[in-house]
């Protein structure tokens, strides 16, 4: 996890229905494969709940995100068609704007940078450092704009990550 207060704004956004599908995405699987995921959603959406009782849009929204974030986690990593992106991790986009996995071999790693918008990672398998600290599967790593951060495959296992950035025209290097 990053920051406490990034952590806690983007998951009252996910209870509230205020994140992109593909950000809404990246909460719903930490939240799948996570007890603190799941914990902190929880209080997230009672909080909700309490101020504005109607939300039954909004929970549909939430099992249909279910059951597409749990086709993710039980993918097969190995099978998927990956492609080598410029920064040395093999991609694979996703239909509908709905994010991209990343795939790290052991020690692979991508070049330092940092994104104009807030980038949202879940290990879905391995373990990830980006020069912050070390993550493991289900863990939500948060990189706010202009945090300088450098994704690496940690151990000897390939590192599998969901990746979602806000809605934003361009990426850049800081």
């Amino acid at each position: 996890m990053s920051n406490t207060d990034t952590y806690h704004a983007f998951m009252l956004d996910y209870a509230t229905g205020n994140l992109s599908a593909s950000m809404s995405l990246a909460a719903t699987l930490h939240r799948l494969m996570s007890e603190e995921g799941d914990e902190i959603a929880r209080v997230w959406e009672a909080v909700r709940a309490n101020i504005n009782p109607t939300g039954e849009d909004h929970q549909e929204a939430i099992y249909r995100m279910e059951d597409i974030a749990t086709e993710i986690i039980h993918t097969d990593y190995d099978a998927v068609m990956w492609r080598k992106g410029i920064s040395g991790a093999r991609f694979c986009k996703l239909p509908e704007n709905s994010g991209s996995l990343m795939r790290l071999e052991p020690g692979d790693r991508v070049f330092a940078h940092g994104h104009s918008t807030l980038e949202a990672m879940i290990v879905l398998e391995g373990c990830l450092k980006d020069g912050r600290d070390t993550f493991e599967a289900g863990e939500l790593v948060l990189a706010t704009p202009g945090e300088r951060h450098r994704p690496a495959a940690s151990g000897n296992k390939a590192c599998t990550c969901f990746v979602a950035r806000a809605d934003t025209p361009f990426w850049r290097f800081t």
